[in-house]
């Protein structure tokens, strides 16, 4: 899935009526602790200090607009906010915004903080948003964001479209560096997981993700326009792309993720509308998709513009995947008629893949006949069936070389 609404995200940045946003021009007094971090004193902010209440029950967003307001305005090396563990704190849309004046600030997530329900929103299209806070790490063993999604997926879109009118994303980090996500839990999601939008310098760690298999648009992890981004490590279960590589982003590494139930690690879709778009340097390595849609997929949209390249899939496990490795160049919204043309995909590597495919067909290169997939080489692969029968691809418009045993046999490589 790609991220459409990041356009109302900015909208947003600038005061939209109703949105509780911790705006961090006032430091203030606050209730909170200390601890030595490094030599240095570290002021712990707990949300319960500021009129939080762990119930489950109590709104306790605007506890912790003002616990934000004051551990952001907090000045010194580092301070944090504490979400005690062992507790449950309802929370509605909130902005945190920066920057802020700590080098490091720490949301420290060891209860859980749950999502209004679906009748209690108004239109904001995030849950909870990081904008503008460099030196960001958001953490928590035993921590938990339960987004509360089975009050919105009744809702989805009808006559076939796959969407849910309004449904936010559980968490937004917008035009952040040097940002951490680490040792926590996300959960039944309305729609996205977890975003990450114009940002550098993010590692994405030790996360486990889960929503139903049939939760529409429930990607784990989307990255935006962003870059120098490495997610390892993670544990993912939803209904829709387990990670998701939009326009605009480059230098992404993935690596030891299990992914299943869900659609896959998808780079795309890319193009929309004939747009001009670009994605390069995506390094993608040690994953093992279980039971999900897609495996290795890179997507566009007929009639796009732009590239897509250098782009590697290595050390790859099937356990019996629908469509192990496809690139699909023929998204197209429906009733639109397309533009010629595609998106250039080039420098696309594939090596030691193997496991088992669902279907008959376990490689999938369905390419522009615009010559828009060029210089791909794929290494080192056994996909065979779940049923114990042959595999066989499907290839057109591909331009590239095999290398090694590879099985099944790519006809239109050389």
């Amino acid at each position: 899935m790609e991220y459409l609404p990041a356009r109302n995200l900015n909208e947003h940045t600038h005061g939209t009526i109703g949105i509780r946003t911790a705006i961090l021009l006032v430091t203030g007094l606050a209730w909170c602790g200390s601890v030595l971090a490094g030599g240095w004193e570290e002021r712990v902010f707990n949300v319960e200090h500021f009129g939080a209440r762990g119930d489950g029950l109590t709104d306790s967003t605007e506890a912790f607009v003002h616990a934000w307001t004051a551990a952001c305005g907090a000045r010194g090396a580092s301070a944090s906010l504490l979400v005690p563990a062992a507790k449950s704190f309802l929370v509605g849309p909130t902005e945190f915004r920066g920057p802020c004046a700590a080098t490091r600030i720490t949301v420290q997530v060891m209860g859980t903080i749950t999502a209004l329900p679906a009748s209690a929103w108004d239109r904001q299209n995030y849950w909870l948003m990081f904008h503008q806070v460099d030196g960001l790490t958001v953490t928590g063993s035993g921590g938990v964001l339960d987004g509360r999604g089975e009050t919105w997926w009744s809702n989805r879109c009808r006559n076939g479209d796959e969407c849910i009118p309004h449904a936010p994303t559980s968490l937004v980090l917008m035009n952040c560096t040097n940002l951490e996500l680490s040792h926590f839990s996300s959960k039944n999601s309305p729609q996205m997981h977890i975003a990450v939008i114009q940002s550098s310098k993010v590692n994405v760690t030790q996360l486990t993700i889960t929503a139903p298999g049939d939760s529409p648009n429930t990607d784990g992890v989307h990255i935006d326009r962003s870059e120098d981004v490495h997610i390892t490590g993670l544990t993912i279960g939803t209904g829709d792309d387990c990670i998701s590589i939009g326009p605009g982003s480059r230098f992404v590494t993935i690596d030891g993720i299990m992914c299943g139930p869900g659609h896959g690690v998808s780079v795309g879709s890319l193009g929309r509308h004939g747009a001009m778009e670009s994605v390069e340097h995506i390094d993608v390595r040690n994953v093992h998709f279980i039971n999900t849609m897609n495996g290795a997929r890179i997507k566009t949209w007929q009639g796009g513009r732009g590239y897509a390249k250098s782009i590697s899939f290595t050390n790859i496990n099937f356990t019996n995947v629908e469509n192990p490795v496809i690139i699909d160049q023929f998204y197209v919204d429906r009733g639109v008629v397309p533009n010629a043309g595609a998106v250039a995909l080039s420098n696309i590597t594939y090596t030691n893949l193997k496991g088992t495919s669902s279907r008959k067909t376990a490689v999938d290169f369905d390419c522009s006949d615009s010559g828009s997939c060029r210089d791909i080489s794929v290494s080192s692969v056994l996909i065979t069936a779940s049923d114990g029968r042959g595999t066989e691809a499907r290839c057109r418009n591909a331009q590239g070389k095999t290398s090694g045993y590879v099985y099944p046999r790519i006809p239109c490589l050389s």
